[in-house]
């Protein structure tokens, strides 16, 4: 995958988030409940779920744009994940020991 897609699809997780909120309010005002308006209050708009994905999404926008940045800046061998190296026959597997069944005879629960 090529650093500009990762980039623009980790910039789009917030506005995509909000945009799931910004859905579902206007479905359960306007379609589900359109005569509610009037009962709207302080503590609705605080603690209403699809205010709350808005909120949610913003704060994803403003830790994830930045990222998506900087990883649309970066080269892709910046971006690759660097494989675990296998131990050699020489390299022991536990520290101290050679074996592994030696580790698991020694061990007691």
């Amino acid at each position: 995958m090529s650093p500009q897609v990762r980039a623009l699809l980790i910039g789009l997780i917030g506005p995509l988030v909000q945009a799931v909120g910004v859905a579902w309010d206007l479905l359960e005002h306007g379609v589900f409940n359109p005569g509610g308006l009037e009962q709207i209050t302080l503590q609705h708009i605080v603690s209403g779920p699809a205010h709350l994905m808005m909120g949610v999404g913003m704060v994803l926008s403003l830790i994830c744009i930045p990222i998506a940045v900087q990883v649309a800046a970066a080269q892709p061998e910046e971006l690759e994940l660097p494989l675990p190296s296998r131990p050699t026959e020489d390299e022991p597997l536990f520290e101290g020991r050679s074996e592994p069944a030696e580790a698991i005879e020694q061990w007691q629960p």
